[in-house]
């Protein structure tokens, strides 16, 4: 069965390597056509030769320390835009199949038919008992070792050599991949069918073997090297023992992946690092699972940091520049939030040697901190994980394109340290002084071993990052990426041991620390600010700050407890805003961006805040954080670039109308409520908030420093929205005290029909005046809503005259029915006067329109309904109404239309 497995895996390698290998061939076809079109010469008819094998003569090639690139500088769609490669004259795909068929894939079906052959013999030999089991796998290491050798010898030869200058030629590493499969497995069935190797002899010879294929792939090519990389990584799982060794498998493992990366170094195939580095992250998740011991965290980490330190070789012993590429979308300038990120986020184009030493970091990175946890936080795992994040700054500070690492190493320390269980430490009886008020201690009394271990081992780390980072960002080309390590990574192992050792809440130890933390990131800015004029100097500026500020956060976290500790955070926005004014750093908009999306969504969507007790923290926990965030956003706006207005500003200035908008009604509600999470159920409240609503909208309509801000316009808009259907929906539908039972007040007109009704329509009709819809349709509708309110506020005054303060009776007195027709036809001849005297002919189509209303009640109505007197004054009201009003239009109205229509005397 194991043979079986070897088989297919060793074909679909073949499959691999011989894709690559065509790729390979046809890239450099078509650059050779492109060399002879641009020198004018004939078109080459031969195929390509390989690369690898053409490098495999008796004088091997000078040792390029380098991932072969994926294409020369020179490629000829560079050189001429419209060249593009043409098959060669005279062939055809038939011919490029038979030739394929001839010299690539019959060849290696021979070597494996070879190889079949003789295992088919060893097992008939054994079927038949022609041989003994000894005799048996000497033939089959001497026909692998003859098969080795004749690939060799025939390589040399002046002919093959003339093929292979010509053409890949594959005939002599199919001979010997077909002896080198021959050996393996013969040694192989000797140990595990014939016993006849001890597990370490046949451990030895088969790794021997396997070192003997990578060796002579250096001479034979790429699919030898993958034969014996794969034969050295499956050898421990074929020599099985009963009492493994941990330093024993990862020495040889070590040895294995140190050859392979010679190779890779020597000839440039990358590929074949991809997959060393599978086999080499593969065997310590094997160990792990089943035979690891609390002893073997000292080989484990050693071959660990040492196969890291291989890994980054070829980026670090290269010779390509240390330029990274830039991408396209770095050349276009940033503005707003995108400017405060780190230039390391923003994606690059990377050289393969560069993507295999971050890949290799991460996966040994995450095996390192899986080995931390799994020795219980022991002292031989804990050195380990220092030194690979020392190796990190010290590779990523030695190689600029590599400083990326350095932030691989401290998410791996804090994915090491975020799991460590620390016992919890209960608050001990405060103690009280002579006057018996408690006593505020520094540090607790009794600090368990372990959580003190967990704060020397997180200071420790935060030192080295802190410091690392700080050390290395001078004369580093890529300042903001050190620099962000060295003011985050500190304050974030600071908030995860605060999380961690749940501190009581008296200890003053921890926001003193986090004071301590942000002295000093404010103290490193003064030696980068006098360096601000080279590149990135700018983003370290803000990565300080924006450490500094993150501290001072957590130091208020420590410390505050529910609105004044969202106030702390707020008025960090401000001083953000300052700082960047004062030191002209952009990026500190990012940052401050960050802090007001954190505070709005703390303020505005933070369901707990309805939980807290009293009233007069709605002021000062909405009132200072509105302040905070419209003067950031006027020291925003003036900044001497010309670049002040951008979408930081206007979200300052957005959150700055919502504090003041949520404090105005949660102060409502809180007055008129028992506590802040039940809902507004009484007429007053809901009118209240209205009222206000609308009163913001028209001061934001009315200031004029304020009225052209698009976050203005549309904020007064969506408020006036919002109290428009609050008092369609809940005011005059839902609450409407015709049907809901609720008093009114007695005082006439000064009652709650005026908070509910007659406020809000004067208010619309004002902030229609200030500030009339930009929609033609809109403006002559707008209206129709305020005066629905007046009439409406007009009627429930009118029936609370009559019927008191409760108005859902259902009996009516004639004089009460009379009232309507009296009060809405005075009050539809005020609307005809204003409007004539202000010349709104809006308002005065309205107070017709009510007018004929009038009419038809008394007509339709009254005449029937009313008796006595109160059918003739409504009539005679009716009639002198209408004689006015027809004296009103001949005297105002006709003439002004008469002289337009004329035009101007002369």
């Amino acid at each position: 069965m194991e043979f079986v497995l070897l088989v297919l895996v060793v074909g679909v390698v073949f499959h691999r390597i011989d894709r690559r290998l065509k790729a390979q061939a046809r890239e450099i076809d078509e650059l050779r056509r492109a060399v002879a079109r641009l020198g004018g010469g004939p078109l080459p008819d031969s195929p390509p030769a390989d690369p690898i094998v053409i490098a495999s003569e008796d004088v091997p090639p000078e040792p390029a320390p380098v991932f072969a690139d994926e294409a020369p500088p020179d490629r000829p769609d560079e050189a001429d835009a419209t060249y593009a490669p043409e098959p060669a004259p005279g062939r055809s795909r038939w011919r490029e199949l038979e030739e394929s068929l001839a010299s690539r894939w019959l060849i290696w079906l021979g070597g494996a038919t070879m190889a079949l052959a003789a295992a088919f013999f060893i097992k008939l030999s054994v079927e038949h008992g022609w041989l003994g089991p000894s005799v048996r796998v000497a033939l089959g290491l001497l026909a692998g070792a003859g098969l080795m050798v004749g690939g060799e010898w025939l390589r040399r030869r002046p002919e093959q050599r003339r093929v292979a200058a010509a053409g890949p030629d594959y005939v002599p590493p199919a001979l010997t991949a077909a002896g080198l499969f021959a050996a393996f497995a013969s040694v192989y069935g000797g140990f595990a069918l014939f016993d006849l190797f001890a597990p370490l002899v046949a451990f030895a010879l088969l790794a021997a073997l396997s070192l003997v294929g990578i060796g002579l792939s250096l001479l034979q090519g790429p699919f030898i090297a993958a034969l014996g990389l794969l034969a050295g990584f499956v050898t421990p799982l074929l020599v099985s023992s009963d009492n493994p060794m941990a330093w024993g498998l990862f020495a040889y493992l070590l040895a294995l992946n140190g050859a392979g990366m010679a190779v890779v170094l020597y000839r440039g195939w990358r590929w074949l690092g991809w997959g060393m580095l599978a086999g080499a992250a593969l065997w310590p998740l094997l160990w792990f699972a089943d035979p690891w011991t609390r002893g073997d965290a000292l080989p484990v980490g050693l071959y660990l940091l040492l196969t890291a330190g291989l890994f980054l070789m070829p980026a670090v012993l290269g010779r390509w520049s240390d330029v990274e590429p830039e991408a396209a979308a770095d050349s276009v300038p940033l503005t707003g939030w995108r400017a405060a990120l780190p230039s390391w986020l923003r994606r690059r184009r990377r050289h393969p040697a560069d993507r295999l030493a971050m890949t290799a970091m991460w996966l040994l990175g995450l095996l390192i901190a899986g080995l931390f946890w799994l020795d219980d936080h022991g002292p031989l795992s804990l050195a380990a994980l220092g030194l690979f994040a020392l190796l990190a700054l010290v590779a990523g500070r030695r190689v600029e394109r590599l400083a990326g690492i350095a932030w691989t190493a401290a998410l791996v320390v804090l994915l090491a340290l975020a799991p460590w269980a620390l016992p919890y430490l209960p608050a001990p009886p405060p103690e009280l002084n002579a006057e018996g008020q408690p006593v505020v201690t520094a540090v607790p009394d009794l600090v368990p071993i372990i959580v003190e271990r967990f704060l020397w081992v997180s200071g420790g780390f935060a030192a080295l990052f802190g410091l690392g980072g700080f050390i290395a960002l001078w004369e580093a080309r890529r300042t903001a990426l050190w620099a962000s390590l060295s003011a985050l990574m500190p304050l974030a192992l600071l908030a995860l041991a605060y999380a961690l050792v749940e501190p009581p809440t008296t200890s003053v130890a921890w926001p003193a620390a986090a004071l301590a933390l942000a002295a000093l990131l404010v103290g490193a800015t003064t030696p980068l600010a006098r360096h601000r004029h080279r590149p990135g100097a700018t983003l370290g500026l803000a990565a300080f700050a924006a450490g500094a500020v993150g501290a001072l956060s957590l130091g208020a976290t420590m410390t505050l407890r529910e609105a004044w500790l969202t106030v702390a955070l707020a008025l960090q926005v401000p001083v953000l805003a300052w700082l960047e004014r004062q030191l002209n750093v952009r990026e500190l908009r990012g940052v401050a961006l960050l802090v007001a999306v954190a505070v709005l969504a703390r303020l505005a969507v933070n369901p707990y805040v309805l939980d807290y007790e009293g009233m007069a923290w709605i002021f000062y926990g909405y009132g200072l954080p509105a302040l905070g965030f419209l003067i950031a956003a006027r020291w925003m706006r003036a900044a001497p670039d010309g670049r002040g207005d951008d979408p930081v500003v206007m979200v300052l200035e957005a959150g700055g109308l919502i504090f003041t908008t949520l404090m105005v009604s949660l102060a409502i509600h809180r007055w008129m409520a028992p506590s802040l999470d039940e809902v507004p159920s009484t007429l007053a409240e809901t009118a209240l908030h209205t009222l206000s609503w609308l009163g913001l909208a028209l001061l934001l309509a009315a200031d004029r420093r304020w009225s052209a801000r698009p976050v203005a316009v549309w904020g007064r808009r969506l408020l006036v929205a919002l109290a428009a259907a609050q008092v369609v929906g809940v005011q005059v539908l839902e609450l409407n005290p015709l049907w809901t039972d609720e008093p009114v007040g007695n005082w006439p007109v000064v009652n709650r029909l005026l908070l509910a009704y007659g406020a809000p329509g004067l208010l619309g009709l004002a902030f229609l005046w200030l500030d009339p819809p930009p929609w033609p349709r809109l403006r002559q509708l707008a209206p129709l809503l305020p005066f629905a309110l007046l009439a409406l506020n007009l009627a429930l005054e009118i029936r609370r005259a009559f019927q008191g303060p409760v108005l859902s009776g259902y009996g009516m007195s004639d004089a009460e029915w009379y009232s309507y027709s009296a009060g809405f036809l005075v009050f539809a001849v005020l609307l005809l006067v204003v409007a004539l005297r202000f010349g709104w002919g809006w308002m005065r189509h309205a107070g017709l329109a009510l007018v004929l209303a009038v009419v038809a009640k008394v007509f339709l109505s009254d005449m029937e309904d009313l008796e006595g007197l109160y059918r003739v004054a409504s009539f005679l009201g009716l009639g002198v109404s209408l004689i006015g009003i027809g004296y009103l239009y001949q005297r105002v109205l006709l003439p002004s239309a008469r002289a337009s229509e004329n035009g101007p005397s002369v």
